[in-house]
């Protein structure tokens, strides 16, 4: 991965945990994703090119090694300035390839924080994939992390289970609204970009715009759709009434799990229950491609009631990460 980062921390030790960084290049770092169980979107090598191609920050790939294999990995985002200071980023890392003790996870976030020393007047932001409670913080505390912000919620659905099982778990009024769907004569068509994926991206960014939420800005989720290696691994799926789209989703895949990352309905689409067909979907589209979990992304029942009573509605596993540690 061509983050110019350099390899000035090139295979440090700790607890027998050795850290490479700046070692691999997409592909590698793509199959090394493919090891994990759900691998977040943050960390997928697509997900830290757009952010360098939109950003100051710039991607830096780290892989940890014990013994002769890889048992954890991180994409971390750096602000590099003149004379050594560092601005940098851990979002939903490390990912574990492999069981770890206690001790050894510790090592893995003592060697990232090795890298930004305080003396150096660098500044470290790390929002690890791990859940909240109070084993997470006293870990990060071991370290030397304050905390700064509460965790971030997202529901994680296991799609595993044949369709029939993942359907009987959709909640009663999720799936009712399903059924009203379906009978509503709605055609769904699924693509690679293209005009379909214009169409959503100017709504969603109408939308954002108008409501000021915080979601990801269309020309980003492009730059996604287009850094990866696999060109279809972001995927745009419409409902059409008639002729007229009426409502789309937008899902992308990384390593063995997807992301439900961007969708927008209108009036007709809403009436209709568009996006629960839609979503469905989806669902049975990254099933048959092999994918064994899906993100449906934040959930925030202060902010957003609605579009949380919908994800929720699913019938996945809720989850609280730790929250944002300097």
């Amino acid at each position: 991965m061509a983050s110019g980062a350099g390899t000035d921390r090139r295979g440090e030790e700790l607890d027998g945990i050795v850290a490479l960084w700046d070692s691999v290049d997409q592909r590698q770092w793509d199959d090394l994703l493919a090891k994990a169980e759900r691998p977040p979107l943050e960390q997928a090598s697509a997900y830290g090119a757009a952010v360098g191609r939109a950003s100051a920050y710039q991607p830096v790939p780290v892989v940890f090694m014990r013994g002769p294999d890889p048992v954890a990995l991180a994409l971390l985002l750096e602000w590099r300035f003149p004379g050594g200071f560092r601005i940098a980023k851990l979002t939903r890392g490390p990912v574990f390839l492999a069981p770890l003790s206690e001790l050894e996870r510790e090592a893995v976030i003592r060697l990232v924080k090795r890298r930004y020393p305080v003396a150096k007047l660098n500044l470290f932001f790390m929002t690890p994939e791990l859940p909240a409670g109070e084993s997470s913080e006293a870990l990060l505390r071991n370290v030397g992390m304050r905390p700064m912000v509460t965790g971030y919620s997202t529901v994680w659905l296991d799609l595993r289970p044949d369709l029939k099982e993942l359907r009987a778990g959709l909640h009663m009024k999720w799936r009712n609204q399903l059924k009203l769907a379906e009978g509503a004569k709605l055609r769904v068509r699924s693509g690679y970009g293209g005009a379909p994926m214009e169409w959503l991206l100017a709504r969603h960014d109408q939308h954002r715009k108008r409501r000021k939420f915080r979601a990801p800005a269309g020309a980003f989720v492009a730059a996604i759709a287009d850094s990866g290696r696999d060109k279809r691994a972001v995927q745009v799926f419409t409902a059409y009434s008639g002729s007229e789209p009426v409502a789309a989703i937008l899902t992308v895949r990384h390593g063995r799990a997807a992301t439900y990352y961007v969708g927008w309905t209108g009036l007709e689409g809403r009436e209709k229950h568009a996006h629960n067909l839609l979503l469905w979907a989806a669902i049975e589209k990254l099933k048959g491609l092999g994918v064994e979990w899906l993100d449906l992304g934040g959930v925030d029942g202060l902010h957003m009631p609605g579009v949380s009573r919908f994800k929720l509605g699913v019938g996945g596993e809720l989850v609280t990460l730790a929250g944002t540690f300097l």
